[in-house]
């Protein structure tokens, strides 16, 4: 068997080295050549030794028997540990999508699946049944301990379906008279309805869909909330725009401390925990390269 392969490894590459020199198609030879060829390829030696990694080579070691065991030893370990994880958990899509949560989370630092990749839709799913209070304390805390990001409320909104969401609106004035749509953020009737009307005037006319923004006028929608309340990224940011609407945004940008927000902004992009809704915010005020500016203001 041995003398078998030597013998094609000889022919091989013979064959080889005559298609290299006279650039012919493998197996054909010209007449005018056919002299060259035999004095050259046939009455020479054609072909070298094969030269074999050494049995201790570290990039070409052979694969043995219990280098193998051990591969499966550990896929069965995991399978195992995810087995148990399931029986403390209570969601089944979270049930069928943890395995990709600590996979994607073992690569890339966190468990945030983007929406294009298998997991990303489980994710979003999973925001949205934690807004409608679905989820179990248990589920919760396991998400929260492996960095897991929910919702920003402006995105409720454009994962919500609207005509769904404007009924139960009209519903819930409807059961509170003169109520002026002043749905709270934390609404305990529905937590999903005070999310989305929350979402929805933190993006304002000009950043909700110019559609909903006409329906939502004609029922007398009031834009502006009468609580005061606000989260710590947007009260933020509208100081910014307040600020670049006064003074321009090249200005703005060379405040050492507009610079420091930019970056910490960077820094929870990366964590996977800025939704793409602030992504957009930070866009449309400092421009599409905000994720590039560093500390030297003059960059800008």
């Amino acid at each position: 068997m041995t003398k078998s392969i030597g013998r094609i490894a000889v022919i091989l590459a013979s064959s080889a080295a005559f298609d290299n020199s006279v650039g012919s198609v493998s197996g054909f030879v010209p007449s005018a050549l056919h002299h060259q060829f035999r004095t050259e390829y046939v009455t020479k030696p054609s072909c070298v030794a094969l030269n074999y990694a050494p049995e201790t080579d570290e990039k070409f070691g052979r694969v043995t028997s219990k280098g193998s065991a051990e591969r499966q030893k550990q896929r069965e370990q995991q399978q195992e540990e995810i087995d148990e994880l399931k029986k403390r958990l209570a969601s089944p899509v979270l049930k069928k999508h943890c395995r990709e949560l600590l996979q994607w989370k073992e690569t890339y630092g966190h468990p945030n699946i983007p929406l294009k990749y298998d997991g990303g839709n489980a994710c979003q799913v999973l925001r949205r049944l934690h807004v409608q209070k679905k989820l179990k304390d248990a589920d919760v805390e396991w998400l929260e301990e492996i960095g897991f990001r929910f919702h920003s409320l402006e995105d409720v909104y454009r994962f919500a379906d609207f005509d769904t969401m404007i009924g139960r609106l009209l519903d819930y004035e409807e059961t509170h008279p003169n109520n002026n749509f002043q749905v709270p953020k934390k609404c305990p009737e529905d937590p999903e309805l005070g999310a989305w009307v929350t979402g929805i005037r933190r993006l304002g006319k000009d950043g909700v869909n110019p559609e909903h923004e006409r329906r939502l006028c004609a029922i007398n929608f009031v834009w502006k909330s009468t609580r005061k309340c606000g989260s710590k990224f947007m009260n933020q940011y509208r100081e910014w725009v307040k600020q670049a609407e006064v003074q321009g945004i090249r200005t703005v940008m060379k405040d050492p401390q507009t610079i420091s927000w930019i970056m910490a902004q960077q820094q929870a992009l990366k964590r996977g925990s800025l939704s793409q809704t602030r992504v957009q915010y930070m866009g449309q005020l400092f421009g599409d390269r905000w994720t590039t500016i560093g500390i030297d203001a003059n960059e800008t």
